[in-house]
């Protein structure tokens, strides 16, 4: 079942920005991260203070090999799916005209106690950027 497999990977993360690497923007002061499941829905939970101190707060819901969904709000992209790749990896794409802009790869360490988020954005004609946020479950 779903919810067997997203039950690892639930919780409150706390990043930790020591050990994360961005090369695309400033790492932010602090962030957290919270994934939830709501009858088989992963329900992900973003908030964060930048380096400038503005406080983002973001929150997304998306079936575990599930359809893709297709998103009518954002004008970057258009469609949106979340898979998992064995029973370590939870990935999701974000994609435009059928094209993926941004996959996130969230990966647990073996003990459970660290995600590794592995964030490529894909700049049409320009760069990709991988930003590397390591998190830690809180306690």
């Amino acid at each position: 079942m779903i919810e067997d497999k997203l039950a690892p990977f639930l919780g409150t993360w706390i990043l930790d920005t020591e050990e994360s690497d961005f090369e695309q923007g400033e790492p932010p002061r602090s962030a957290t991260l919270k994934i939830d499941e709501n009858f088989g829905v992963a329900v992900f939970t973003m908030n964060q203070v930048a380096a400038d101190g503005e406080v983002t707060n973001d929150t997304f819901e998306a079936m575990p090999d599930g359809p893709e969904v297709r998103l009518g709000k954002s004008g970057l992209v258009d469609a949106m799916r979340l898979v998992f790749q064995g029973d370590r990896n939870l990935i999701s794409e974000a994609r435009r005209g059928g094209l993926t802009i941004m996959k996130a790869d969230r990966a647990l360490s073996d003990d459970g106690r660290t995600l590794t988020v592995t964030q490529t954005v894909h700049l049409v004609d320009v760069a990709s950027y991988t930003n590397v946020s390591v998190y830690r479950r809180a306690q």
